[in-house]
């Protein structure tokens, strides 16, 4: 409509903003993979919530984003993987807008670093007492490097305050506390403290189906300090080679889990790929010879399973342009997930049928509307708390 040809720009440029929760639930996602696969090499059992991965990565976030609605949206797809938050205003939007009946997350009393600082130094070890005390049921978090982890691992935790520790867990109450660092190289730190706790409770200690040293249920660490997609595998890594289970340890994620990604950390980006000029199709792509990497899709596009694609050969998966194949655009209309699950049949020349995309929102119409339960399935892992996922 001549009247309003600027109308598709406007939409694409908020249509595009789904970068954003797509990318912190798939980086979200991938770190819960990471997690379970070094519970399960490191013996872990119980893969039931609140076991399992479930409450493995906790979101830090809300402080460390640029809005409230960036908080919301942003922690909303964390909790798809995980069900930890300090990030109300994404429980908020969980309820608002995803169909959740009740609180999507949650969290334990814990302390910061003023409310152990205020005390001073010599102070430390009766402001970690008070946390004990105020909160003698449960689980309850503490702050450790104030000053000096290592103290405060041996001679506190372990020693002075051993016993009110090892008293949170009765024939009538369950409690556990959380010592949490927050400095130092993560995967160096967390081993030491580990290594010191495993000492220092070692009467309780067991070791798990693989062989690795499990802390008592009354204990455990959360490392909330430099934690992201990078540093979780290899402080994991470092566990499960000094015989450590990962089950000892939880994550806490901040400024990398909301905020330290942006949209080309997937390369999100929608680019016209056909076009109607009086009546008649044509295929709309670019290929900057600058940046192959910049290459779009020709045409009308089909997303199908490769497993139901068939009556193609060889020629007809995509090629990108080179210096053997000089055409602009490529040749090929094939294009295959890195996993080779997936195929997009460019041109249109796929088969309309197959198409597994689902039409969301039409012509001013939500026409599916899924709740947070139905996402969580979708995403889920094998033994993830939310019964879905791939078998």
């Amino acid at each position: 409509d001549p009247k309003c040809f600027w109308l598709t720009n406007f939409l694409e440029t908020l249509l595009v903003q789904v970068w954003y929760p797509m990318t912190v639930c798939t980086q979200s996602r991938f770190q819960k993979i990471s997690i379970a696969k070094y519970l399960e090499e490191t013996g872990n059992t119980d893969w039931t919530i609140p076991g399992g991965v479930c409450f493995k990565l906790h979101d830090f976030g809300f402080r460390g984003v640029s809005s409230v609605e960036s908080a919301a949206i942003g922690g909303c797809a964390h909790l798809v993987n995980f069900l930890g938050t300090d990030t109300v205003a994404a429980m908020i939007c969980a309820r608002d807008y995803y169909g959740a009946k009740k609180a999507a997350g949650g969290s334990i009393p814990a302390s910061e670093h003023s409310t152990i600082t205020s005390w001073g130094v010599d102070g430390e070890v009766d402001a970690m007492r008070n946390m004990l005390e105020q909160y003698p049921e449960g689980l309850v978090a503490c702050v450790s490097d104030s000053f000096d982890i290592w103290r405060a691992c041996k001679d506190y935790w372990g020693d002075k305050l051993k016993d009110l520790i090892k008293g949170r867990i009765t024939d009538t109450k369950f409690g556990r506390l959380v010592v949490r660092p927050d400095s130092g190289d993560p995967a160096e730190t967390c081993t030491a403290i580990l290594k010191i706790l495993l000492e220092q409770f070692k009467e309780d200690v067991t070791l798990t189906p693989t062989g690795h040293k499990l802390l008592p249920a009354y204990i455990r660490v959360i490392q909330g300090d430099g934690v992201d997609w990078q540093s979780i595998p290899k402080i994991l890594e470092k566990l499960k080679k000094e015989g450590i289970a990962a089950d000892n340890i939880g994550f806490g994620s901040g400024g990398a889990l909301l905020q330290k990604l942006n949209r080309d950390t997937f390369k999100c980006a929608f680019k016209c790929a056909e076009i109607t000029i009086n009546g008649e199709s044509r295929d709309v792509f670019k290929d900057p010879i600058t940046d192959k990497g910049k290459a779009s899709k020709k045409g009308r596009l089909t997303l199908q399973l490769a497993s139901e694609t068939t009556g193609f050969c060889d020629a007809d998966k995509y090629q990108p342009r080179s210096d053997k194949n000089p055409v602009p655009g490529g040749t090929g209309f094939l294009h295959y997930s890195s996993d080779n699950k997936y195929v997009t049949v460019a041109s249109g020349k796929g088969d309309a049928s197959k198409d597994i995309m689902v039409d969301v929102f039409k012509d001013g119409q939500l026409l599916v509307d899924y709740t947070l339960e139905e996402i969580r399935a979708k995403a889920d892992i094998k033994n993830g708390p939310f019964g879905g996922g791939p078998a």
